[in-house]
């Protein structure tokens, strides 16, 4: 049975002029794996996922048509894209909806973070996704040699997910391009970057940082699984971008800045 996308609130808050942060899922688009982060916000945030169906193989057009139907239309936010979906929020915020107040592109990018397998993305439907071995998994996504460290959220989440909608999202990543679509994005950005990060290059920061260069990245250490391994200094990354957001009101583009957590 298909799954219709849905919102999901998770916290609240009295402030009706703090926007709300709408996340975008990574690969299996469940948004499971942002409950460790959301706990770190601790009721300073409204929240909003919007999970993608686990059941239906679909590009990123078809996925830009379902997010921009679940976002907030009341109230300003701020929308935040991880891995996978920051082409999706790049897209977005260059064509801002009503109450876009601010971006955050965490361990992203804008073009196939994958050129040299550019060729490949023909030969994503036969990619044997689940049976990968965790010892193999286990260093690119969450940064331990251990498979026995693995998050179970991480498991279940990916378990979830037909083999064929995770196919198909790996090849609209190899052949997905909004380099030039960054510099038209004139909202507040935050770029979160993982130190330690095996699956998004660093040369995939520095292209979003050259496209948008009012854009603040913060490095975080840690691995490509950023928001779940290390919650609450993306948590704080995230709320002190927030407040400046709300503090500037109607944004104007500042100068580049970079940080490390």
């Amino acid at each position: 049975m298909s799954s219709v996308a849905t919102t999901q609130t998770f916290l609240d808050d009295d402030d009706a002029l703090t926007p709300t942060l709408v996340l975008l899922p990574g690969l299996d688009g469940t948004g499971k794996l942002f409950a460790e982060f959301l706990k770190a916000l601790e009721l300073r945030l409204s929240a909003q996922v919007v999970p993608y169906p686990p059941d239906l193989p679909l590009g990123y057009d078809e996925l830009e048509s379902l997010v921009r139907a679940a976002l907030p239309t009341r109230g300003p936010f701020v929308l935040l894209g991880e891995s996978f979906s920051g082409p999706l929020a790049i897209r977005i915020a260059a064509r801002p909806p009503p109450g876009l107040a601010g971006l955050i592109l965490c361990v992203t990018f804008a073009s196939n973070p994958y050129p040299r397998l550019a060729w490949a993305r023909r030969l994503a439907a036969f990619l044997p996704l689940k049976s990968l071995p965790r010892w193999l998994r286990a260093p690119l996504m969450w940064g331990s040699a251990s498979p026995s460290k693995a998050p179970r959220q991480s498991e279940r989440a990916m378990a979830g997910v037909a083999a064929n909608v995770i196919r198909r999202r790996i090849a609209a990543l190899l052949a997905v391009d909004e380099t030039a679509t960054l510099a038209t994005i004139a909202v507040p950005t935050l770029v979160l970057r993982a130190s330690r990060d095996r699956v998004v290059s660093k040369a995939a920061t520095d292209k979003i940082m050259r496209g948008i260069p009012h854009a603040r990245r913060v490095d975080v250490d840690g691995p490509h699984l950023l928001l779940k391994t290390r919650p609450e200094e993306c948590a704080a990354a995230v709320h002190e971008f927030i407040r400046e957001v709300q503090t500037a009101g109607p944004a104007v583009a500042g100068p580049a800045a970079k940080e490390t957590l």
